[in-house]
């Protein structure tokens, strides 16, 4: 009787799949270690001025936090060279798609965007009503602007480009983007989802805050979560020109990011050379991983995040699962409807040896 009564958007949703936690991972395999290489965390942790700035923000864990996240406001906007009245904060990058879409989807609204990407898309387009329009990727797995561009029409509302994308962690060139910007027609909302742009390593890529700085009309998502290591605390924001990003404002909820989340994110933008050596070990252990795996005969895309996306070639269900037995939790791609792929965060030195003496031995069992 109590289902006749959702909302019938409700009715239509698929459950979001998280990557298992780790003490319920441990309790699930009787395991006292367990690797958590399915959900593109900083495995170094927030940096030491994140973590001395939280202590801190806790002891005044009583007082409710500046609701408009002022400090971290200004601080990115000197940090872009953005006006921080152009800037949100809310609970996690998430938490931002929500409020994007809540604030520009109708219902009979449609939002385009390429699968497979990030599922919250899809399941904030359907809450409010609107109509999620996936296209599929390109054949090396990028979005197909050209794909998405044909797509829209006179009900077309937004279209959100993941840039880099997840779960294939591929990179569009910043023309092509911006190409895309220009041609889109004005009653259409342009997203840039860059979660994971800080792992770019290429020189003079441009990113969404080029385009902004432009004057292109697109919002533009980001994280703490991701190199920052605050997954846990939960920090997104968006920016965009004061047009765009006027009604993000209005449905924001009052304290949409907690103090002491706040706190973190203004300590690990102050440690630079933390986020550097995040960024190296990245980069060291990406390619330690990569060179490993194509070894074993596996093919591997080539990838700006902080995790890999890789053809093991056969369903990977089954090497999950004996990973996970091992105590080695991986992401694979089924979900994506791309069974045959296997989605690895990068893990420390020690964590990413775990991981290729276990495939190993297992590809090596299926051998014999």
């Amino acid at each position: 009787m109590s289902e006749q009564l959702w909302r019938n958007t409700v009715r239509s949703l698929e459950p979001h799949i998280p990557g298992q936690a780790t003490k319920a991972a441990k309790q699930q395999l009787k395991a006292t270690n367990v690797i958590r290489l399915a959900t593109n965390e900083n495995p170094y942790g927030p940096s030491p001025k994140a973590i001395e700035a939280m202590q801190k923000a806790i002891q005044e864990g009583h007082l409710y936090p500046d609701p408009s996240c002022w400090e971290l406001r200004d601080k990115l906007g000197r940090l872009h060279g953005i006006d921080p009245e152009n800037y949100v904060i809310a609970n996690g990058a998430d938490n931002i798609i929500n409020l994007m879409i809540a604030s520009y989807i109708n219902p009979g609204d449609e939002v385009v965007y390429c699968a497979p990407t990030f599922s919250e898309y899809n399941k904030n387009t359907t809450i409010m009503g609107g109509i999620p329009v996936e296209v599929p990727t390109t054949t090396d797995h990028k979005f197909d602007l050209e794909a998405m561009f044909q797509a829209i029409n006179e009900k077309t509302k937004m279209v959100i480009i993941c840039n880099p994308n997840n779960p294939t962690g591929t990179i569009l060139d910043g023309d092509e983007i911006r190409g895309f910007l220009k041609r889109l027609p004005k009653h259409v909302v342009p997203i840039l989802d860059e979660a994971y742009v800080d792992f770019i390593d290429v020189n003079g890529y441009e990113t969404g805050i080029d385009f902004i700085k432009e004057g292109l009309p697109v919002i533009v998502l980001r994280t703490f979560s991701k190199l920052y290591g605050l997954a846990g605390m939960r920090v997104g924001y968006a920016v965009a020109n004061e047009e765009l990003i006027k009604p993000l404002h209005m449905v924001r909820e009052p304290f949409a990011c907690n103090r002491v989340a706040h706190g973190g994110a203004l300590g690990a933008l102050d440690d630079i050379d933390y986020k550097n050596k995040v960024l190296t070990r990245n980069k060291q252990e990406m390619k330690k991983l990569v060179t490993a795996l194509r070894n074993q005969g596996f093919e591997v895309e080539e990838s700006h995040t902080n995790f890999i996306f890789c053809d093991m070639k056969q369903d990977t269900t089954g090497i999950a699962n004996e990973l996970a037995e091992r105590g080695l939790i991986v992401r694979p791609a089924n979900i994506w409807d791309l069974p045959n792929y296997m989605r690895i965060s990068i893990g420390t030195p020690e964590q990413n040896d775990q991981l290729l003496k276990a495939l190993e031995e297992i590809t090596q069992t299926a051998q014999v």
